[in-house]
């Protein structure tokens, strides 16, 4: 018996459906497998940085915040637990009982964690070592021509103890914090351009409104050491 064509049409647009939604749910899963190291040493890296965070003699922690925060990765439409370890620039995902790291290679994903309201992404600094270049930064600002973004440093270090009374001294460690740096990304290229501290410098990364970045800087008082003075000369630059 042959079915009408209305019957027919709809019995077309389920089965459409139906494969779509498969389609997109192996395409989010395909998207969200790339998102981890395949490979075994990022994960003993990991385990190793975790056992020196729960040995009693070390000082501080190589986390901007030690507790997992709730972030979509984008472009996967998900919520994930995160937290960033700034020593290692690393980004740590638990994926149900485990805690894996992000690849870093897939410069893709931004992460928007929720707690602070903060933005992740992945950048490329030309000028790092080879194993450096890549890593994550907080992004302050939003505009098409120019981006300011925020490098977040730690470094672990060891800490020889003075002899005393005639007692050998001990070595300790601990997590060091250091400045933290400003960087800039032109559009969406993806590169990140580190921003000197010499007004000079500064005012040459925009060749073509060198005269109007000079007079802003100049009438603002910008302190090119601070947060919000950058923020407000990048935005200012971007309404040029």
């Amino acid at each position: 018996m042959k079915l009408p064509i209305k019957k027919k049409l709809v019995a077309l647009c389920g089965l459409i459906l139906v494969t779509t939604i498969g389609f997109s749910q192996t395409a989010r899963q395909a998207v969200q497998a790339s998102m981890f190291h395949n490979d075994l040493s990022s994960q003993a890296i990991l385990q190793k940085n975790m056992a020196r965070v729960l040995a009693a003699n070390i000082e501080g922690t190589p986390y901007y915040d030690e507790t997992f925060n709730s972030a979509s990765i984008s472009p996967i439409d998900k919520v994930f637990m995160v937290r960033y370890n700034v020593a290692l620039d690393v980004m740590e995902v638990i994926q149900k009982n485990d805690t894996l790291i992000m690849n870093k290679t897939n410069k893709n994903y931004i992460i928007n964690q929720n707690k602070g309201n903060i933005t992740y992404k992945i950048l490329e600094h030309v000028e790092s070592k080879k194993d450096e270049k890549l890593g994550y930064y907080i992004q302050l600002t939003k505009g098409k021509n120019v981006k300011l973004y925020r490098k977040d440093r730690k470094k672990f270090v060891e800490v020889k103890q003075a002899a005393y009374n005639g007692n050998l001294g001990g070595t300790s460690a601990k997590y060091k914090e250091q400045k933290s740096e400003f960087y800039i990304e032109y559009g969406d290229n993806g590169t990140a351009v580190k921003l000197p501290r010499k007004k000079k410098s500064v005012i040459k990364l925009f060749a073509s409104k060198e005269k109007e970045v000079k007079a802003f800087i100049k009438e603002n008082k910008i302190k090119l050491t601070k947060e919000k003075d950058l923020v407000k000369l990048i935005r200012y630059v971007n309404s040029l």
